[in-house]
């Protein structure tokens, strides 16, 4: 049972190192989008029919680019939750991670606020190029290799938005824990002296 402990203990510290390192380095996300479009291309190549969106019908593939757009633009207003979070949080702790992670935390606000913007363009721009006829031309499928990019790397900020959220409420949840004893401690009760009692009779 204690190996199991231990185990477990050196799974999430490994966990929370690997998790520290991503939350550090804005530059993974694009690598982990490049291999995940890089992979599902070969797959394509070897086996047609994973191409999903392009094997879809036209009017499927614009309601896609549609709901896509409206989808991740969520993403500003999930960020804006988070930051209001972070800004609003009272204590030790959260003054800590505002003061020495302050930078860290504003870059990866505005990556996640790009990508978003980002996303939501190419989605737009999808339902520009791509005909809601059936083609095969080299626009329409450029833009919709394009999309898949711009769509997996909304996704990998969402993640890394969950990342960060997780670690803003977990801060605030401490902070307010600590303050919440602070103040359920009762003052001590005075120590009455009966000499003085019987002076002022």
């Amino acid at each position: 049972m204690t190996k199991e402990v231990c185990a477990l203990k050196s799974f999430f510290a490994f966990r929370t190192r690997l998790r520290d390192a991503w939350i550090d380095r804005l530059w993974v996300d694009l690598v982990l989008v490049a291999l995940a479009v890089g992979v599902h291309a070969v797959l394509v190549l070897a086996l047609p029919a994973a191409d999903l969106l392009g094997n879809a019908l036209p009017a499927d593939r614009r309601a896609t680019y549609s709901a896509t757009a409206v989808v991740v633009s969520l993403l500003g207003s999930l960020s804006s939750v988070a930051i209001s979070q972070l800004g609003s949080a009272k204590g030790w702790r959260a003054a800590a991670l505002k003061g020495e992670a302050s930078g860290a935390l504003a870059r990866n606000w505005r990556s996640i606020f790009r990508a978003g913007m980002l996303s939501a363009l190419i989605s737009l721009l999808a339902l520009l190029v791509d005909p809601s006829i059936v083609t095969s031309s080299a626009a329409a499928v450029a833009v919709r290799w394009i999309f898949e990019a711009g769509v997996l790397l909304a996704l990998v900020k969402f993640l890394r938005l969950s990342a960060l959220f997780t670690e803003v409420v977990t801060i605030t949840a401490k902070d307010a824990a600590d303050g919440e004893a602070r103040s359920d401690e009762l003052a001590l009760a005075p120590v009455l002296d009966a000499s003085w009692s019987r002076r002022a009779s």
